[in-house]
C-alpha cells in the first residue's frame, strides 16, 4: 500500500478512535507514533517520544506544557515551574491503582471507640489523596489526547488535500495527454524530451529542456490554430496570425472558444510569461528546480487551452 494512502487511512481511523473514546491515552500515543513516522512529522514524533519514554534531556518543557504536566505550585514553592516527567504509561498505572484504592476504601470506614474520629479522618484523607492522583493523572491523559488530536486534524487535512490534488491532477493529466495525442506524436515526444533533460539536471540539459518547452508551446499553437496570412479580430483588436505569431495564434484560438474575457486574459498573460521565460532561459543560467516549475506550469496552462472546447461542450 502507498505510504500516503496508508497514512490517510490510519489518521482517519485514529481520529475516529479518539472521538469515540475507544483507546487509552497510551494506546493513542503508540498508534499516533506510527502515523508520525509515516508522514515524517518531526514535532509529533518528538512529543510522542517524550510521552512514551518520559521527559528527560533538553527541549521538552514546551511539550510538557502541551501535555498539561505542570505541577500546581504550593505556597512554599519557589523558583521555576515543576512538571511530571514520568512516562504516560506510569501515569495511567497510577490512575488505575489509585482508583482501585478508592474503591477499596469506600468499602470500609465503620469506626467506633476512642480513636473513631482520628481513624475516620485518616480514612477520608487517604481517599482524598488518591482522588487527587486520579484527577491529576486523568487530566494529563486527556490533555495528551487533546494535543495529539490537534496534530491529527492537521495531518489528516493535509493528506486529504494532497490526495485530492493527486486525483485532480491525474484526471487532468489523462484528459490533457489524450488531447496532446490528438495533436500528433511530435508534441508528446517534446514532453518526453523535456522530462528526460530535466532529469539529467546539468546546465546544458536545462537549457535544451527550456528550448524544447518553447517548441511545445509552438507545437500546440500549430495544432490548434495553424498559421494564416490574414488577420484575426479579437474584440476589435486585429492580430497577425502568421507562422511566427505563436502567441497571437493561441490568443485567437482561446477567443474562438468563447471563453470569458477574464479567463482569456489570464491564459494570455500566463502563456506569454512562460514563452518569454523559456526563450530567456536558453541564454541565461536557470536552476533545475525553476525549469521544472516552468515546464509544469506550461503543461497545465497548455492543457487548459487544449480542453477549452470540451469545457464548452460540457456547458452546452
Amino acid at each position: 500500500m502507498d505510504r500516503q494512502v496508508e497514512a490517510l487511512l490510519l489518521s482517519e481511523a485514529l481520529l475516529e478512535d479518539i472521538e469515540l473514546q475507544r483507546l487509552k491515552a497510551s494506546e493513542v500515543v503508540l498508534k499516533a507514533s506510527r502515523l508520525a513516522r509515516l508522514v515524517g512529522h518531526d514535532d509529533l514524533q518528538e512529543f510522542l517520544a517524550f510521552e512514551r519514554s518520559g521527559y528527560a534531556g533538553s527541549g521538552w518543557a514546551k511539550w510538557a506544557e502541551s501535555a498539561g504536566r505542570r505541577i500546581p505550585p504550593k505556597k512554599t514553592d519557589g523558583g521555576g515551574p515543576m512538571y511530571r516527567v514520568d512516562p504516560l504509561t506510569e501515569i495511567e498505572s497510577t490512575v488505575t491503582s489509585s482508583q482501585q484504592a478508592i474503591d477499596a476504601l469506600h468499602g470500609g470506614g465503620n469506626y467506633s471507640g476512642e480513636m473513631a474520629f482520628i481513624s475516620s479522618r485518616d480514612h477520608d484523607n487517604r481517599i482524598a489523596s488518591h482522588a487527587l492522583l486520579v484527577s491529576r493523572g486523568t487530566s494529563v491523559c486527556k490533555q495528551v489526547i487533546s494535543t495529539v488530536y490537534e496534530f491529527l486534524v492537521e495531518i489528516y487535512n493535509e493528506l486529504l488535500f494532497s490526495e485530492l490534488q493527486a486525483t485532480l491532477f491525474a484526471q487532468a493529466q489523462a484528459q490533457v495527454d489524450g488531447m496532446l495525442a490528438e495533436a500528433g506524436g511530435s508534441v508528446l515526444d517534446k514532453i518526453e524530451k523535456v522530462s528526460m533533460r530535466l532529469r539529467e539536471g546539468d546546465p546544458e540539459s536545462v537549457s535544451h529542456a527550456l528550448t524544447t518547452c518553447r517548441r511545445l508551446i509552438v507545437g500546440v499553437a500549430d495544432h490548434l490554430f495553424p498559421a494564416a496570412d490574414g488577420m484575426y479580430d479579437v474584440g476589435g483588436l486585429s492580430l497577425k496570425v502568421g507562422d511566427h505569431n505563436v502567441l497571437n495564434r493561441l490568443q485567437a484560438y482561446v477567443h474562438s472558444t468563447d471563453a470569458s474575457k477574464a479567463r482569456r486574459d489570464r491564459i494570455r498573460r500566463g502563456i506569454s510569461d512562460l514563452f518569454d521565460r523559456c526563450s530567456a532561459g536558453t541564454h541565461a543560467e536557470v536552476s533545475v528546480q525553476e525549469a521544472r516549475f516552468v515546464f509544469l506550469q506550461a503543461y497545465v496552462l497548455l492543457g487548459e487551452v487544449l480542453t477549452l472546447i470540451s469545457d464548452k461542450r460540457e456547458v452546452v
